[in-house]
């Protein structure tokens, strides 16, 4: 039954949709009742109210004589097939329906609008109503108009509307607008506006601005695209018409965006003309804007007569803008002839600037052609900067032209602010290439830069060959860094491997670097197991960096794991590490209270200390007060090393805070200590508050330091304030003075 049902309304709702059509000569029955309301009131009961009657013109009757032949049911049938047909035929692309309907007469138009909803796809059928709509407007809007305001569909009710409009105003524009003040919708009515001005402007733009001047409300973002619109219809018959207007406009905005409307469709008809007006405009910035996008789409027609316009411009920024454009475009045509003209110029900057852009493109389209041109050139500056403009612009798009191109500048200098970039682009796309060229550099800052660049993808992508490859460098700084990150990337897909190779390298630093790499990683994998294997490790730096992170990461996962483990240990080096790594963990996890217990029960000394700055500064990010009661709790150096932790944290977050806290320290040394922290930590940002603990330090050339580097920041802000503070300081008079003539200087 429910089916049943449902197949019954779908069949009354598309004989509905079909048949709605007849409303356009013949009143609508009602729902209520079977009442048959008039023409007038069928609209009023819709929310809009009816419209005066269209008086057509001459032009508007010929289309009614026309229209008074009517095409028979056969042949308005046989038109619909023609629709169906180009549909097929040009599927999946609408067809061009103007060109279809060019033929129809508007009194066909009723009868093909229903069989069109009737028998065509509702996507196709409404592209197909519009020009149908605009064809019947032409000759009779009134019928239209009622047409179109019968429509169930709101969005297409108010599309329709809105095409009949604006074929009403080409012929009535007083008369359409009249109606449209009966519109009781405030945002239809704005949207009938924009339909309408848009038409009307292409015959009258001086009434389509008066219109929008008049009517339109507002600053919307409508009305700006509409007025511009204008002003680009305008343009298309009078510019220089168009351009006085838009000169009058009150608003900036308004005036820039119509020039520039103005300028797209001048440049089209007249570029030459339309450059002279930009030159004339009254504000600097259109000047430029304006002039750029002229020029700009001159040179897709006419280079050389852009190119004349450019060289009769004024120096300045303007004609290097447009004479590098024109090289650009010059270099995809004919680079020879392009590279000849830039070499008339006189020789600088600007010249180099297009020498360039004029190379690049040349060794695009023709790399050998290119590189001859530039081995021509004689060595110098010049030449060095023109390489290294085309290896920087095509270090990824060609890499071994870039090869090539980079073997022509001098090694060193020359060649390292670009090397890395090379060794990058050619990891890309050659690996072995790019290790060969980077094994054949010779030692020195290029080699350094290529070989930082290239580490990080060699190891990614291959971890095996990076090793054989770093097995042949030479010993750096730079090949240490390199073998750490072949062995934290290692490590991310094979940490057996990985350590196996680590094990193998000598003693130094690059056998600390990766073994501390593939630390970290193996943590992050399975601490436990990270864990086992530092029994493996000789007693030394590299256990106990592994011990540390591996407690770091344990604590996390299963805290009283981590720290039964921890009581397991014997005591040394290592279990000082694992201790660091475990109260580390617990801090940033959420309990700094439970880390600090920890740290409080072990015994006094420096891995307690370590430990305890290490709590502490996790804490006093999220509770400084707390964090400073414990810190206060330690004595001796670890006292005075928790409380300078405190504060440089805490001073970053709450300086007014610690100016109170330190208040209530004993005067000690760990206070001296925790004084020149907060001087140093709130100088910068907080002289104000700095001063007075600068002068509060006991010892007097500690003290002169700290005034002086207060004062430096606070001359910056506010120098009447600070030079105030300064003169009832006891700042030494010799360090005053000097103190004044460097701001002088």
């Amino acid at each position: 039954m429910m089916k049943y049902g449902l197949i019954m309304f779908l069949s009354v709702a598309l004989a509905a949709c079909g048949g709605y059509w007849l409303g356009q000569w013949r009143a609508l029955p009602a729902a209520d009742g079977g009442k048959v309301f008039s023409k007038a009131e069928t609209v009023k009961r819709k929310g809009m109210t009816a419209r005066s009657s269209v008086r057509p013109t001459a032009a508007g009757k010929g289309v009614r004589a026309a229209a008074s032949k009517p095409r028979s049911r056969s042949d308005v049938q046989a038109k619909v097939m023609d629709f169906k047909t180009a549909v097929r035929t040009d599927f999946p692309d609408e067809p061009d329906w103007t060109k279809l309907a060019a033929d129809v007469a508007s009194a066909d138009v009723p009868l093909l609008l229903a069989r069109v909803d009737a028998e065509m796809p509702k996507s196709l059928a409404s592209g197909l109503r519009y020009v149908l709509l605009k064809r019947w407007a032409d000759a009779d809007a009134d019928a239209a108009m009622a047409y179109a305001q019968a429509i169930p569909c709101l969005q297409e009710r108010e599309q329709c509307m809105s095409t009949v409009a604006g074929a009403w105003a080409k012929a009535d524009a007083a008369g359409v607008l009249a109606w449209m003040k009966q519109v009781p919708n405030a945002r239809l009515r704005s949207q009938l506006l924009s339909d309408v001005l848009l038409p009307l402007s292409k015959t009258d733009p001086q009434g389509a601005l008066d219109l929008l001047q008049t009517h339109a409300s507002g600053s919307s973002e409508r009305w700006g695209s509409v007025r511009s619109a204008i002003f680009g219809n305008w343009a298309a018959c009078d510019p220089k018409t168009a351009a006085a207007k838009a000169a009058e406009l009150p608003s900036g905005e308004q005036r820039s965006q119509a020039f520039q409307s103005i300028a797209a469709t001048w440049a089209k008809r007249d570029p030459r003309a339309a450059a002279d007006w930009a030159g004339t405009l009254a504000h600097a910035n259109d000047r430029r804007d304006i002039l750029g996008s002229i020029l700009s789409a001159w040179l897709q027609d006419d280079l050389l007569g852009t190119l004349a316009f450019a060289r009769q411009m004024p120096d300045g920024p303007a004609k290097r803008q447009t004479l590098c454009d024109i090289c650009q475009q010059w270099s995809q045509d004919d680079s020879p002839a392009a590279m000849a003209f830039v070499h008339t110029l006189p020789a600088g900057a600007s010249r180099t600037e297009l020498l360039l852009q004029v190379l690049h493109g040349w060794s695009l389209q023709a790399p050998e052609e290119a590189l001859a041109y530039v081995q021509r050139l004689p060595d110098g500056a010049e030449r060095n900067r023109l390489l290294r403009g085309v290896i920087d612009s095509l270090a990824y798009e060609d890499p071994e032209t870039v090869i090539t191109f980079a073997g022509l500048l001098p090694s060193g200098q020359e060649l390292s602010p670009v090397s890395g970039q090379i060794a990058d682009a050619l990891m890309e796309s050659d690996p072995q290439a790019a290790m060969d060229w980077i094994s054949a550099l010779p030692e020195g800052s290029a080699k350094r830069n290529a070989l930082r660049s290239a580490s990080w993808k060699l190891a990614q992508n291959d971890p095996v060959a990076a090793a054989a490859f770093a097995a042949r460098l030479p010993a750096s700084q730079e090949r240490d860094t390199f073998i750490g990150n072949i062995a934290g990337e290692w490590a991310k897909s094979d940490v057996t491997a990985a350590i196996t190779w680590a094990q193998g390298l000598p003693e130094g630093e690059a056998r600390k670097d990766a073994i501390a790499a593939i630390g970290w990683q193996w943590v992050q994998q399975d601490p436990q197991a990270a864990l086992q294997y530092t029994r493996l490790l000789p007693a030394g730096s590299e256990q106990n960096k592994l011990m540390e992170q591996a407690a770091e990461q344990w604590v996390q996962n299963d805290t009283a794991a981590a720290t039964a483990r921890f009581q397991s240990l014997t005591e040394g080096e290592a279990k000082n590490a694992f201790l660091l790594g475990l109260v580390s963990g617990m801090a940033q996890s959420g309990d700094p209270a439970g880390a600090a217990k920890l740290v409080a029960g072990q015994p006094a000394g420096a891995a307690q200390g370590k430990a305890a700055v290490a709590v502490v500064g996790h804490w006093a990010e999220t509770d400084p007060q707390a964090a400073s009661t414990w810190a206060a709790s330690f004595g001796g150096d670890t006292r005075e090393q928790v409380l300078s932790t405190v504060v440089s944290h805490w001073a970053q977050n709450d300086p007014e805070a610690v100016s109170q806290w330190i208040g209530t320290l004993p005067a000690d040394s760990a206070r001296e200590l925790v004084i020149r922290e907060y001087v140093s930590s709130t100088l910068s940002r907080h002289p104000t508050l700095a001063a007075p603990f600068a002068e509060a330090l006991a010892d007097p050339d500690e003290r002169a330091d700290a005034i002086e580097s207060v004062a430096r920041e606070w001359l910056l802000t506010d120098p009447a304030a600070a030079l105030a503070w300064l003169n009832g300081t006891n700042l030494p008079e010799e360090k005053l003075r000097s103190l004044l003539s460097e701001r002088e200087n």
